[in-house]
């Protein structure tokens, strides 16, 4: 008579079943503690939700600073009387030039313009229409230019036949960069700041958990199972305190824009422009939530790692 032998299953059917076991486990671990689940939840939001404020900010401030970089470019006034083969060759020279990122001619008809567009320059507009304003090239310095370089580089321009004036303010510039490179380093240092609080905080989390499953670790211990199949539910754990708080972050993100929408328009339009906040693009948001998840991923490993290590 023949016997009926049950195959043993595939070590891909062993590591799918392990994996869905924990994640179904991780799911039901913060459930067990809500109150305690939820003040971590709210906590690593806060964490995530400080850098992802300041690197919005960078993002907004990047694109407002090409706005401002018009008043710290280099004008240059041209002769009258080029023809255009002249501010071509003109043109492609300065192309050329390493320290310049862009050349824009502007002719005297669109310089009108926008001083009739400017509120402060309106009313005046009428006195300087009889005057023939020359023809201008607009260059945009390179960002890793110096001051001194874009200075001496006025100097070498203004020596040329072709043009007439070059105006360049030096000090603006050097404010512009000052101030865009101290964002950038205040943005960076939060960052790593709040980095390390998640991790700790990451760290006394799920030691708590860890600590309240001993009993059940040491029986696993026991049965054979390894120090990698006991760390899953709680990998799991932590990869879903990451995603409920970077939906969380989101949400406080919006509400944060949302607050600050009309106070930074009416500022902006003091000044003559019209600035308003942007929120990140979708593929900005699903980068966010993979960073926020493979951060709290790393942390509950860590800590998972120690703790269970130490039992």
């Amino acid at each position: 008579m023949n016997q009926i032998t049950k195959q043993a299953p595939s070590v891909f059917t062993k590591w799918y079943r392990g994996h869905l076991r924990a994640a179904s486990e991780g799911v039901h671990m913060p459930l067990l503690t809500p109150y305690s689940s939820l003040f971590t939840v709210i906590t690593l939001a806060i964490c995530f939700y400080l850098p992802l404020v300041m690197w919005t900010l960078w993002q907004n401030f990047a694109e407002v600073e090409q706005q401002w970089q018009g008043k710290g470019s280099m004008a240059v006034f041209l002769k009258k009387g080029l023809d255009a083969k002249e501010l071509t060759a003109l043109q492609h020279d300065l192309n050329d030039r390493k320290l310049i990122a862009q050349v824009t001619v502007v002719d005297k008809d669109t310089i009108k313009e926008k001083l009739n567009d400017d509120p402060q320059l309106n009313q005046v507009i009428e006195i300087i229409s009889s005057y023939d304003l020359p023809d201008q090239i607009l260059i945009q310095p390179n960002p890793n230019a110096t001051p001194e370089q874009l200075q001496t580089l006025a100097q070498s321009l203004q020596l040329r036949p072709d043009i007439d004036y070059v105006s360049f303010d030096a000090e603006w510039f050097t404010q512009l960069k000052t101030i865009t490179q101290a964002f950038y380093y205040l943005m960076q240092a939060s960052i790593v700041v709040f980095l390390v609080i998640i991790l700790v905080f990451l760290s006394h989390s799920i030691g708590s958990e860890v600590a309240s499953h001993k009993k059940e670790i040491s029986l696993k211990k026991l049965l054979g199972a390894t120090p990698g199949q006991i760390r899953r539910r709680f990998l799991y754990g932590g990869v879903y305190y990451g995603l409920l708080s970077a939906l969380f972050a989101i949400f406080l993100l919006h509400g944060t824009l949302w607050y600050l929408e009309k106070p930074i328009l009416d500022l902006s339009q003091s000044f003559g422009q019209n600035i308003t906040l942007r929120t990140p693009f979708m593929h900005e948001w699903l980068i966010f939530g993979l960073l926020a998840t493979l951060i709290s991923w790393f942390g509950a490993r860590v800590s998972a790692s120690n703790h269970i290590a130490k039992l």
